[in-house]
């Protein structure tokens, strides 16, 4: 039985300056190599805490919902009080769902601090301080290199593992000097963010195809994810110029602030935020109001992340203890229930698609979650197969 805490939802606070740090990265794409009558990667028949992930918010909705499906999903049958032991596994039978949550565990989400602020939360329950909570995982729109200081000590041999692709989207707001400038190249936006050109932060956006008046930059939150990647993928601090032209630091894919500005800021105004967030609607971008540049010539579009080519893609990981407690890894770890093939969940007799048949089972389970991660405006990081890549950090 573990020994994790489930607390309450934190209310945010994120304030923290992200240290990155040039790591040496072990990649691997994840193989599960398990008969398809096998039981998941942890199965002893007994209940065991809930298991609680913490930090991104930019995965906050989408991992809610693949932990609703986790929770849903199928298993044993299950002692039923007085009898005891409580939430126990009965004998299987022929028609016993063994290979989705079969021993039925919990996962549920905290509320979102960011992902540089999930990794220290799981990082410094292992570090003696008092006043820490063990986490399960960590959620984190960031690569590894880009991990806390405290992550970088020998107790906390981490995984990463990435079960979709996002993309960091730069939206302008239409209606004002912005509408016209439809592509950017990355030099430019490093002109733009970091100030790189002739003049400064100080740029127009007549400068680059649209009408007269001074950009407005604004920025992210240092504690989130999408600040990280989006410091990786410009080279430089991107809230450099902010305070120069006007601009507001804010919490990360939320437009809102934006929007409640004049009609003529509004169209001065340039950002950075997850694509997924922007295409589902969750940012508060409308599409009537703001349209997404083009970089290099290339939209951000589903297929252009899948492929590659839209070079501001980023993967959305998991990061877990490599010596934490296996149901955890059952879940969210390089072989478990969110990263193994398709083939290897149940499904319905007579679905077409890959997986294994079962009369007990009322969906393709590994549809299911192909569905949740689409719905949330991410992409596949694999199009079949394995569905995670994993990085080994420390």
């Amino acid at each position: 039985m573990s020994g994790e805490i489930h607390q309450k939802k934190p209310r945010l606070g994120r304030t923290g300056k992200r240290v990155a740090a040039v790591l040496t990265l072990i990649a691997a794409i994840c193989a599960f190599a398990l008969p398809a009558s096998a039981l998941p990667p942890f199965s002893d028949g007994k209940f065991n805490f809930t298991m609680t992930g913490a930090g991104s918010d930019t995965t906050y909705f989408a991992m809610q919902d693949l932990d609703k499906l986790f929770n849903q999903s199928p298993g044993c049958n299950l002692t039923v009080p007085p009898a005891t032991p409580q939430w126990t596994c009965l004998a299987d039978t022929a028609t016993t769902v063994t290979t989705e949550n079969y021993d039925h565990e919990m996962a549920v989400e905290h509320f979102p601090q960011g992902s540089g602020a999930g990794l220290r939360m799981l990082c410094q329950e292992n570090d003696g301080l008092t006043g820490t909570i063990f986490y399960s995982y960590a959620r984190s729109s960031s690569a590894p290199a880009s991990i806390p200081n405290e992550c970088k000590n020998a107790q906390d041999p981490l995984t990463y593992v990435g079960w979709a692709k996002d993309a960091v989207a730069v939206p302008r707001w239409k209606g004002g000097a912005s509408d016209g400038v439809a592509n950017l190249t990355l030099a430019q936006l490093k002109e733009i963010f970091l100030g790189t050109g002739p003049g400064g932060c100080n740029r127009n956006w007549s400068e680059f195809g649209g009408g007269n008046a001074a950009i407005i930059v604004n920025g992210i939150q240092t504690s989130s994810g999408t600040y990280s990647a989006w410091q990786s993928f410009l080279g430089g601090d991107p809230n450099t110029c902010v305070t120069a032209t006007g601009g507001q630091v804010l919490f990360e894919n939320n437009c809102v602030p934006i929007n409640n500005l004049s009609q003529a800021d509004r169209g001065r105004s340039i950002w950075a935020l997850s694509y997924g967030k922007y295409v589902t609607g969750e940012a508060n971008c409308s599409s009537t109001d703001t349209a997404l540049i083009s970089v290099g010539g290339i939209a951000p579009t589903a297929t252009t992340i899948q492929n590659g080519t839209y070079q501001f893609n980023r993967t959305l990981f998991n990061v877990v203890r490599r010596n934490g407690p296996p149901w955890i890894a059952g879940y969210v770890g390089p072989a478990g229930w969110l990263c193994k093939p398709n083939a290897l969940h149940s499904k319905p007799v007579g679905d077409p698609n890959p997986g294994i048949e079962n009369a007990n089972v009322d969906r393709n389970w590994g549809v299911a979650i192909d569905q949740a991660i689409t719905a949330n405006g991410f992409v596949k990081v694999n199009p079949t197969g394995n569905k995670c890549t994993t990085f080994d950090v420390n």
